[in-house]
């Protein structure tokens, strides 16, 4: 894995990464899936990683508690995609570490998604832990809850 030079990780509204989450997360589906209930909530915030003008990986960002873990302040992921074309680059880990900043700097204690069988190993990679037993989401497929302490 290595980063380019010339990646920059910037605040971006939903709209501008919707296209990266139909294309990674949402193939063969209608392109209204990829908008989230959520996306344009006030404590919302999106993360892209940019090369260039293109958006070559995403995640989006907002509070929600979690009945699985005790927190006092929550966020959960969702929508995190990288283009395959650009997978194993550390794209997203560089979301992550940002993203765990911004967290950080809004007293968010626990971060939480549910992770895609695939994408595991990347979730380890970033400090994330399952809990509980795999479970399916319709349309989607099997899923781990996971989560990380901030």
């Amino acid at each position: 894995m290595r980063v380019h030079k010339n990646l920059n990780i910037k605040l971006v509204e939903a709209k501008d990464i919707r296209p990266l989450r139909h294309k990674m997360l949402r193939q063969g589906k209608k392109f209204s899936t990829t908008s989230y209930n959520r996306d344009n909530e006030k404590n919302t915030f999106h993360l892209a990683a940019f090369l260039g003008d293109e958006i070559v990986s995403c995640g989006t960002f907002y509070p929600e508690k979690t009945d699985r873990i005790y927190s006092k302040n929550s966020y959960r992921l969702r929508g995190m995609a990288t283009d395959i074309k650009y997978s194993r680059n550390g794209f997203g880990m560089e979301i992550m570490s940002k993203a765990f900043m911004i967290l950080k700097n809004s007293d968010c204690d626990l971060l939480w998604c549910n992770a895609r069988l695939v994408a595991l190993s990347f979730y380890h990679a970033v400090g994330m832990k399952e809990i509980g037993n795999i479970f399916d989401i319709s349309d989607i497929g099997p899923h781990y809850f996971m989560y990380k302490k901030i």
